[in-house]
């Protein structure tokens, strides 16, 4: 085994780790903190532990984005892709090109929605369930949010299996 197959097979690892780590706490806050933070009372309590893991699990994923973004560009270029291909069109024109682009088309889809996840509608939706929520409006707001919150959740963990899709197109 040489030193370039290791180098190779090493970023693939680190590729794939760093995307179950950003899809699999998708999934799990999804479908197992969500539900179960629903069940915990007092309103208090549920806002404080969802707000606690949202920021702990924002720390790790953008981490992970970060570590998929490098090592996605690393393995493009393992694969042969230059600027020169990139420029030309001529990888447009292979099927590896065009899976790859959809590939990385996706991913920018879920980073962008991510941002907007987790710097902007799930901060405001937090600091909305800390306050007291007295007035109508304020309750409306909290509704909307979360809506809001709930369908860029699943649009990314959807965009997140089609990503999955195309990298098992690319393998």
């Amino acid at each position: 085994m040489n030193f370039l197959y290791f180098y190779r097979v090493s970023i693939v690892l680190i590729h794939v780790l760093s995307a179950f780590i950003w899809l699999g706490g998708m999934f799990f806050i999804a479908l197992v903190a969500v539900p179960i933070l629903r069940k915990i009372e007092p309103p208090a309590k549920r806002n404080e532990i969802l707000s606690i893991t949202a920021k702990r699990f924002r720390f790790v994923s953008w981490i992970a984005i970060s570590v998929l973004l490098v090592t996605g560009l690393l393995n493009a270029i393992n694969h042969g892709v230059t600027i020169d291909l990139i420029s030309t069109g001529a990888l447009f024109s292979s099927y590896f090109g065009k899976v790859l682009t959809v590939k990385v088309t996706l991913v920018f889809i879920m980073v962008v929605l991510s941002a907007i996840h987790d710097f902007f509608l799930g901060p405001q939706l937090t600091d909305l369930m800390s306050s007291g929520l007295s007035n109508p409006d304020s309750l409306e707001s909290l509704k909307r949010r979360r809506q809001y919150v709930s369908w860029l959740a699943r649009a990314n963990v959807i965009l997140g299996i089609l990503v999955v899709a195309c990298a098992v197109m690319l393998s």
